[in-house]
């Protein structure tokens, strides 16, 4: 009984639980929100709406992959620590300075960057949209959009690191309360007639309560972690370094892979266009990104592993998570595809959707990104980089392609360069993770 009782709580574990929750609520809003754009959305404007979301993505270039390395080295030094009932960090004193120092030094980053960075993605918006002869009123909620998006930057740049110390439950539990008040002030603005308002005033409401919540949580160990930093200094830049340019460029080619397409769309066909590509490609991603939870949940204790070269925990955790992640995007992949194919000219919204052969093509994609995505955590979890010339050359082939594509051929193609981009990576990925695999565990 007491063995039953222990396996049922290592499985069914708090970070399951709230995560689950967080997949709940994204079945939920994520329906709800591509029911109400088309609803109370014009075509132009839908366009406009995810041309904002792809472009503000270019802060994948202020990050540039340093939350992963934030969640990583957390990790490493939080394996030699633990929280004791009063909220502070306990352990061996060497690891705990260095992880008062890290804290430090990941805050410092996020705010300098977040100020350089958002005002130059402001600027290139409005470059964009200047171009665009529309009567659509733009400027105000892009800008309002963005602030509030390099709030939560900085944010979840704060959490990661509090996910490195295996705070899942507690990061997940934030995340889903301001998702809610970011999707339900966003519905209600819609259905008030704010257009383009509506998702900048959602994304304040969400990054301000976030902020709230993020501080209650956590600022008995913030207060703990600033204090010791102040009287140990341990250079970080050093070992970010060594790093950092190989996730820069595995993270900025990210942006050519995941995001590329709604800009591009916008410039050459139009907002309304860009509208049925921004919302075909968030359908797709939701079922990607509620699959790819069950990876989610078991990386900083990935981390651990390898920081304790505990192996075949590292193998059994990656496959475990694989075969969930690939199962749930069947089922919800196979569910999309079936209501597309059946009732995509009897349900008038969904004309505000790219055709089934375009959508069948970006699921193909990312069921393959399920696999490289697993693929990558496991490896980055021991503090490398290996796959950046994969990311480059994958990258660069899209960028390509899609211009091609989009010149030359149908717009029911215009993912095929995604598609085929993936299919090769595959082997490569693969023959990566066994070369290295056998180098660092010997």
């Amino acid at each position: 009984m007491k063995n039953t009782k222990c396996i049922l709580r290592e499985v069914i574990s708090q970070d399951l639980i709230f995560t689950l929750i967080n997949l709940i609520f994204k079945l939920i809003s994520g329906p709800l929100l591509l029911l109400f754009i088309p609803m109370f959305l014009g075509e132009t404007t839908q366009g406009y709406w995810y041309t904002f979301t792809s472009l503000s993505a270019l802060s994948v270039f202020a990050d540039m992959g340093f939350t992963t390395i934030v969640t990583q080295f957390s990790a490493y030094e939080y394996a030699y620590l633990e929280i004791n009932d009063h909220g502070y960090l306990v352990g061996e004193e060497l690891h705990l300075n260095k992880q008062a120092s890290l804290f430090k030094f990941v805050f410092n980053w996020a705010v300098r960057v977040g100020l350089i960075a958002f005002p130059i993605i402001i600027i290139i918006g409005i470059v964009m949209f200047a171009g665009n002869n529309s009567d659509e009123k733009w400027l105000m909620p892009w800008i309002l959009y963005v602030c509030a998006s390099g709030l939560n930057f900085t944010v979840n740049v704060l959490m990661s690191f509090m996910e490195g110390c295996n705070q899942i439950a507690h990061v997940q539990r934030n995340r889903v309360c301001g998702a809610c008040i970011t999707t339900l002030g966003t519905l209600l603005f819609l259905y008030k007639g704010y257009g383009l308002y509506s998702l900048a005033l959602g994304t304040v409401l969400g990054g301000g309560l976030n902020s709230i919540l993020f501080w209650r949580q956590f600022k008995v160990i913030i207060r703990q972690l600033m204090k010791l930093s102040t009287t140990f200094i341990y250079d970080w830049k050093a070992e970010f370094k060594s790093l950092i340019w190989k996730y820069a460029i595995s993270y900025s080619s990210g942006y050519f892979i995941f995001q590329i397409y709604t800009p591009i769309v916008f410039q050459i066909y139009g907002p309304e266009q860009a509208g049925k590509v921004g919302i075909s490609m968030s359908l797709c991603s939701a079922i990607y990104s509620i699959s790819t939870v069950w990876m989610y949940i078991i990386t900083p204790k990935m981390n651990m592993h390898a920081s304790k070269k505990e192996w075949k925990s590292m193998d059994k955790g990656l496959l475990k998570g694989m075969l969930m992640s690939i199962g749930t995007f069947f089922i919800g992949a196979t569910f999309v595809s079936t209501i597309l194919v059946g009732y995509q000219k009897e349900i008038p919204f969904l004309d505000r959707f790219l055709g089934v052969v375009p959508i069948v093509i970006l699921l193909l994609a990312w069921f393959f990104q399920i696999i490289i995505n697993g693929i990558a955590i496991y490896l980055r979890a021991h503090k490398q980089e290996p796959l950046v010339k994969l990311s480059l050359v994958s990258g660069i082939y899209i960028l390509i392609s899609t211009l091609l594509i989009v010149r030359y051929s149908k717009i029911d193609f215009l993912f095929l360069g995604f598609l085929t981009s993936q299919i090769l990576a595959i082997p490569w990925c693969i023959c990566i993770f066994l070369k290295k695999r056998k180098l660092w565990h010997s």
